[in-house]
């Protein structure tokens, strides 16, 4: 496969494609930036600059709530913290920007014959929010969350036990992704990742990753996944 981008890669043995949501399929950077940033003042008193929150997007919300020390530690519980960031996400729901361009490209590949599966940090109860939104629920062979799995990204433990509900090999799987936890989980399950550049990580940090595709134009992203 060519990793320079602006090649076509070659994608004929892929059966399938593993998805990643925030930042990849939907923009949620900012939203997920601001939610955090308002339960740190609210239950931590304190926060962390812009870019330190940013550089957390793409790990689990339990672990994003613990930057500051653990639940006993920072005086509440894991429900509260969690509880309270839904809702505050919920309340601006409408910032969410699904990228429908992404989406249907998801959409296209399901039809195509591709298995599809999405892989993400995301856990039960946000996906149960947020997946209805995407419009790509009838189009998904599997969904993973980080309530699915003891080790969450950037351990491939989530691509891996998609894989093994699709039935499909390591090296026939595509996984896209917009953060360098993306790219580590796929690098270690033995997947070809796709390295996206409109969420969270900057297009320096991915290469660094060494991706076998890196798409900054979510025109371009189908035909580099060669989806009819």
């Amino acid at each position: 496969m060519e990793k320079a981008e602006g090649h076509k890669p070659t994608t004929r043995s892929v059966t399938a494609l593993l998805w990643d949501i925030d930042g990849t399929l939907i923009d949620t950077t900012d939203l997920v930036i601001s939610g955090l940033d308002h339960v740190y003042r609210q239950f931590v008193g304190k926060t962390l600059p812009y870019d330190e929150i940013r550089a957390l997007v793409g790990i689990p919300l339990v672990k994003q709530l613990q930057i500051f020390g653990d639940f006993p530690t920072i005086g509440t519980t894991q429900e509260e913290m969690e509880r309270e960031f839904i809702r505050f996400w919920e309340e601006r729901k409408d910032q969410e920007k699904v990228l429908t361009i992404v989406t249907d490209t998801l959409i296209r590949g399901f039809q195509a014959g591709i298995k599809t599966g999405l892989v993400t940090s995301k856990n039960l109860s946000e996906i149960a929010n947020t997946l209805p939104r995407l419009g790509i629920a009838d189009y998904l062979d599997c969904v993973i969350s980080a309530d699915d799995v003891r080790n969450p990204k950037p351990d491939p433990e989530g691509i891996l036990l998609a894989l093994r509900r699709m039935g499909v090999k390591p090296e026939d799987a595509i996984f896209i992704g917009d953060s360098i936890y993306d790219m580590r989980a796929g690098r270690d399950a033995g997947v070809r990742c796709c390295a996206v550049t409109w969420g969270a990580a900057s297009k320096q940090d991915l290469l660094a990753e060494e991706p076998d595709i890196i798409c900054d134009n979510q025109i371009d992203l189908r035909r580099l996944l060669d989806i009819p």
